[in-house]
């Protein structure tokens, strides 16, 4: 896949192509902050953005690519009327995050088990989480955030 998964570039919008690896995920991070800080949004929806942002990024690199190698993962925010929205794009395994189980609350760390939490921070951030697998085989997901 060549060019900006995400269409067209408007004014204001941002995108970046990652590593799928922890530098990548640094440099997404960075890319990111950059942009929200330049569009002036609120710490509350900024720290929801970074937060989900650096789930789903980490969610691809460490589940997504099972037999390793070099991946491209792209991403991209825009703005629109009262919400953000984070784009992802990448090739590897199909994950439909909406349909994962959600995880039961523990009430013991003994009980608790590992993993799946994040994607509980996610859906509570989220006003909408749309997801499709591509007929190339992409996973295209796009996270929206309220603001105020």
């Amino acid at each position: 896949m060549t060019g900006n998964p995400f269409g067209g570039r408007v004014e204001g919008d941002w995108s970046i192509a990652m590593s799928n690896d922890l530098a990548g995920l640094k440099d997404g991070l960075n890319g990111l902050g950059a942009w929200l800080e330049r569009n002036k949004i609120d710490t509350e929806t900024e720290n929801r953005a970074r937060l989900v942002f650096e789930e789903i990024v980490t969610n691809i690199t460490r589940y997504g690519f099972p037999e390793g190698g070099a991946h491209i993962v792209y991403a991209g925010a825009s703005l629109g009327d009262g919400e953000l929205a984070l784009s992802f794009d990448d090739d590897g395994l199909a994950f439909d995050p909406r349909k994962a189980p959600v995880l039961q609350p523990t009430h013991s760390l003994v009980h608790a088990s590992v993993g799946g939490r994040g994607l509980i921070l996610v859906r509570a951030a989220a006003r909408r989480i749309d997801y499709e697998r591509t007929l190339d085989g992409r996973n295209r997901l796009t996270v929206t955030l309220p603001r105020p």
